[in-house]
């Protein structure tokens, strides 16, 4: 007999979604969370009327099937609990933002694209719908291979990358370009079809997960220390000296994080865990007195986002006017602007104060947000040394056969199983730990 018939550990959204479709078949389920809050990398906060995110939360109508799944069936639509972004994300390059970037609109309005980048852009878009499509489930088996994001531009089109898929990667992902693998950020941006009626949640990006936790029996301020095999089941050990048992195991936590669990974790696992390296990521929120965003012409729409183009030199990535982005998330009159260190620098600052971090970041968005010390009432930064999946091509080599192995009393939940950076990786890959879980059950 064991405690519980399974363990959930990690109340991101890829363990509570785990966890729910498991309990709603009838198991006897239990998450065990090491933070005081639900939502993992998708939880917020909530100071003096602001709503704050600690990552990047957008869901596009297009390619997010588990996702919108999900938000049917909790009912978040009909309870008013999406909103739906009316600006769009611009590049900065040269002393201005350039609107439209991964917009349909882009191929007439350029979005810092030439006429020959836009050509590039055209010749992805097409090529996404034959050979060169990417199967999200699969990015493994594309032509694409192993080939980086530095590598494809060098054959599809530089500007295409340095304007446009590297800029929104390094922002959105932390990815450098000739580390990542190209296949899973073309399987995003063919599935969504661009950064294009996209939207989010009202209340922040911790909506789902607190609606989940709900349901669930969480138990947070729980810090596990090690899962292993016990006889046919599982054991869990607790930084409290206590442990359970459970008939099977499910490690919804970031890959490192995952390895250092499971020390015991079998070879053909522990390659693709070793492989399945994260990049660090650095948000920095700033409370605002008034609305402001990149500088623009008075002929440009406001920008809910902006990414920096490949060359600019900066400490930062991008950013989000969280304002223009969803403008419940502000107190009337006033602005949130989220500023995202570059992966490219983001060691030099992790573990200065926070208060030298705001300091270095404050002095860099100058150059292109007017105003912003006079408007500061207020900040929040935020640290994530395992903040998204790299998608290195080592990875996504070894990850045909860490699918396709045979079902364990330990298995895995997360983004970074489909080297894919998104909340609807994280919730699709809760469906194939479930499956994969059942078929441990049944041959136990």
């Amino acid at each position: 007999m064991t405690d519980i018939d399974i363990a959930v550990i990690g109340a991101g959204i890829a363990g509570l979604t785990t966890a729910y479709r498991l309990a709603r078949e009838g198991h006897r389920v239990e998450v065990f969370e090491s933070e005081d809050e639900p939502g993992g990398r998708m939880r917020s906060a909530r100071i003096d009327g602001y709503t704050i995110d600690r990552g990047a939360e957008t869901l596009s109508p297009y390619g997010y099937p588990a996702t919108w799944e999900f938000i049917e069936e909790l009912g978040l639509e009909r309870r008013g609990m999406l909103h739906r972004i009316q600006h769009p994300v611009g590049l900065w390059r040269q002393g201005r933002t350039h609107p439209w970037v991964g917009h349909p609109k882009s191929v007439l309005q350029g979005a810092g694209l030439s006429w020959r980048g836009r050509a590039q852009l055209v010749r992805m878009l097409l090529t996404g719908r034959g050979r060169g499509a990417v199967d999200p489930d699969r990015p493994e088996d594309s032509v694409y291979g192993g080939m980086t994001l530095a590598e494809f531009g060098r054959r599809h089109g530089d500007e295409l990358v340095d304007r446009c898929l590297g800029p929104v990667a390094s922002a959105a992902f932390g990815w450098l370009p000739e580390r990542s693998a190209a296949a899973p950020m073309l399987a995003l941006m063919q599935g969504t079809r661009g950064i294009y009626r996209w939207h989010t949640y009202r209340d922040g990006q911790d909506t789902m997960a607190r609606v989940l936790a709900e349901r669930l029996k969480v138990h947070l301020s729980t810090s596990v220390r090690c899962v292993e095999r016990d006889g046919k089941g599982v054991r869990l050990s607790f930084a409290d000296g206590t442990s359970v048992t459970a008939r099977a195991a499910v490690l919804a936590v970031p890959a490192p994080e995952a390895a250092g669990l499971h020390p015991g974790a079998p070879e053909e696992e522990r390659a693709f865990l070793q492989a399945s390296t994260f990049t660090t990521m650095i948000r920095v929120s700033v409370m605002l007195d008034r609305p402001l965003e990149p500088r623009r012409t008075s002929g440009q729409p406001h920008l809910y986002a902006f990414v920096m183009a490949a060359g600019e030199d900066s400490l930062l990535s991008g950013g989000t006017a969280e304002h223009n982005k969803c403008p419940e998330r502000v107190p009337a009159g006033r602005g949130l602007v989220t500023l995202l260190v570059s992966p490219r620098r983001a060691a030099e600052v992790y573990d200065l104060p926070d208060e030298q971090v705001l300091e270095r970041v404050l002095d860099e968005s100058e150059r292109f947000i007017d105003g912003i010390r006079g408007a500061y009432v207020g900040h929040q930064v935020t640290r994530w040394r395992h903040g998204l999946p790299e998608a290195p091509p080592e990875a996504l080599a070894l990850r045909g056969r860490f699918v396709d192995r045979a079902a364990q009393p330990i298995e895995y939940a997360g983004d970074w199983l489909y080297l894919r950076p998104s909340s609807e990786a994280a919730i699709a890959s809760s469906k194939l730990a479930v499956d994969r879980v059942h078929g441990w059950l049944a041959d136990s």
